[in-house]
């Protein structure tokens, strides 16, 4: 099973609304959405064997100990014995079977700001604060202190998992800006330097019996965007095309020690179908279900393709071809197995009845994930189960600018 250490999943290309369609906000319109996203990480990439290459999709309930390659080292190498004649002897082995966590459960709370600098240019922030659980079981609790107070734990340098491991921080904040560029609209937003407030593997405590999740990912982030809207019957299909340079950053967990990866680049396509309920032929105006003119719904498809990883450095080279938990490459070196795609599928209802507020309740859902590429990281090794957003949106208007007038379509 892939190792358990906290990601932040990346909902950009799903969730923040001043991304969704070429539209950009009249001048001086403020916009303010505020959402809480939980969910739960449910599937892990495994690869027992330790040549970074067998991967399979192991439930995060269901993981063992025997499907982490360097747990399966120190057992074979330090708990177990043998004869002369080679034959082991398991009287001191540790219990392999034991599973590793009872649950990890993650809180999200969004703040997403946006200004109609003029009727064509759109200036944007993406702030979030993330709460996090990562539950361990008892039978591994247990086990992680026999082989922290072992010869193992100090050669391998492996510290004891605590009762649990926890994230309460902020996470990096992006800026951005979005320009209406005619027949299409572009948008740039990124991380880097101080704007990454979160804590990466080289900020969180780590320690025996002390183990913080990491609220950003340690890299840099620069996304670009590129919007189309076509007519389709009476409504507007709206497309969008992305691609997302990732920086480098050093991974400190388990069997990664101080290894640099520079993670592949990210590219996207999404298709959105936007309905307004009040479009259909329906005669509510007078009934007791008039609100439904007041809501629309979004559905939508995206697709990434996330390239090849690299590695180097620390024990970057520690496999089953390479038993020394200290080798690592001197030169950047491809992850085997590391870039494919994940599609997803997204429905969000929006009640809106007056142009100043908006509430929204949206689900995200994974259809299929190769679960490949990087090892703490969705689109990565890691997947999160299917996500339940609710929030709302705020509307004001800057009383010393003018710009052009405004309907709710164009919010």
């Amino acid at each position: 099973m892939k190792q358990l250490l906290i990601f932040i999943l990346c909902l950009s290309f799903t969730t923040v609304a001043t991304l969704a369609t070429t539209k950009t906000l009249p001048k001086g319109v403020i916009k303010a959405d505020v959402y809480v996203n939980n969910f739960s990480i449910e599937t892990l990439g495994a690869n027992p064997s330790g040549d970074r290459e067998t991967w399979t999709e192991v439930s995060l309930k269901d993981g063992k100990m025997s499907d982490i390659y360097l747990l399966n080292h120190i057992n074979n190498n330090f708990f177990i014995t043998y004869d002369n004649e080679g034959v082991p002897n398991t009287e001191n082995s540790l219990a392999m079977d034991t599973k590793l966590v009872t649950s990890w459960e993650k809180q999200i709370t969004h703040l997403d700001l946006a200004y109609g600098l003029t009727d064509k240019i759109t200036l944007f922030a993406n702030l979030s604060y993330e709460k996090a659980v990562l539950d361990y079981t008892d039978g591994y609790f247990l086990v992680s202190e026999t082989i922290n107070s072992s010869a193992a734990g100090e050669l391998s340098g492996y510290n004891s998992v605590p009762d649990k491991a926890t994230a309460d921080n902020m996470n990096d904040i992006f800026v951005g800006v979005k320009v209406d560029a005619g027949p299409v609209s572009v948008a740039y937003k990124g991380t880097d330097s101080k704007l990454m407030v979160g804590h990466d593997s080289l900020e969180k405590k780590q320690a025996d019996r002390v183990q913080e999740l990491e609220t950003s990912r340690g890299y840099s982030q620069h996304h670009f965007y590129l919007f189309k809207d076509i007519k389709l019957l009476d409504h507007s299909l709206e497309f969008t095309t992305g691609f997302i340079a990732l920086g480098t950053l050093t991974q400190d967990f388990l069997d990664i020690k101080s290894c640099e990866i520079r993670p592949g680049s990210i590219f996207l396509a999404k298709a959105n179908l936007p309905v307004s309920l009040s479009s259909l032929p329906l005669s509510l105006s007078d009934s007791p279900f008039s609100f439904i003119n007041d809501l629309s719904l979004n559905s939508s498809y995206t697709v990434l393709h996330h390239r090849k990883d690299y590695i180097k450095g620390g024990n970057s080279a520690f496999s089953n071809t390479n038993p020394d938990t200290t080798a690592g490459y001197s030169d950047w070196t491809a992850m085997p197995k590391s870039s494919g795609f994940v599609h997803m599928a997204n429905l969000e209802l929006v009640y809106q009845p007056a142009i100043f507020v908006r509430a929204f309740v949206r689900g995200n859902f994974i259809l299929a994930n190769d679960t490949t590429g990087q090892f703490y990281n969705f689109p990565g090794r890691i997947q999160p189960g299917n996500m339940i957003l609710f929030g709302v949106t705020l509307f004001a208007k800057n009383p010393f600018v003018s710009g052009a007038a405004a309907n709710n379509d164009e919010y």
